[in-house]
């Protein structure tokens, strides 16, 4: 099991010492990440970090509601093939999805959407949590993705899919 933690939803506004409190009661904390609108943190033992994801994922914090999952990989992983993380590519190839249930990640929507090609970027929206986007490589993946997955279950609510001109 892992010590690193990934937070979601986090507000623009955390800093480092907002996430050291906000973990501190779980364990002795090795790192603290704080990208834009995420971040990491990672724990010296992996059962405060299980402790940390349970007590704390769908909490309000600073106006948002977070998202804390254990990261997946290793980190050291990451390090040795940047060339597989590299940033997202975006496409003009989007849809809207809409109407997601509570909870729902960015993680979720691509999991979904991969049935019907090669995502290239997903992400929720920021003003309006029941709604994502997300971005195919080509548009014959947006068609399969309109005719096969709308609709589609996802955490218990079917998601209602839109084309986007761009």
């Amino acid at each position: 099991m892992g010590t690193r933690v990934y937070l979601g939803h986090l507000s623009r506004d955390a800093s480092d010492r907002d996430i050291e409190n906000l973990f501190k009661n779980y364990g002795r904390l090795r790192e603290v990440t704080i990208k834009n609108g995420f971040g990491f943190v990672e724990f010296s033992d992996p059962r405060d970090a299980k402790d940390a994801v349970y007590d704390v994922h769908g909490k309000d914090f600073l106006g948002e509601r977070l998202v804390v999952e254990l990261a997946r990989g290793d980190r050291r992983d990451r390090r040795d093939d940047d060339r597989k993380y590299r940033p997202p590519e975006r496409t003009e190839h989007r849809l809207i999805v809409e109407n997601l249930a509570h909870g729902v990640s960015w993680q979720d929507i691509k999991d979904l959407m991969r049935k019907a090609g090669e995502v290239t970027f997903a992400d929720i929206s920021r003003d309006n949590d029941s709604q994502g986007v997300v971005e195919f490589s080509s548009a014959e993946d947006v068609k399969m993705a309109l005719k096969t997955l709308n609709g589609e279950d996802l955490r218990g609510q079917p998601v209602s899919l839109r084309e986007v001109s761009v």
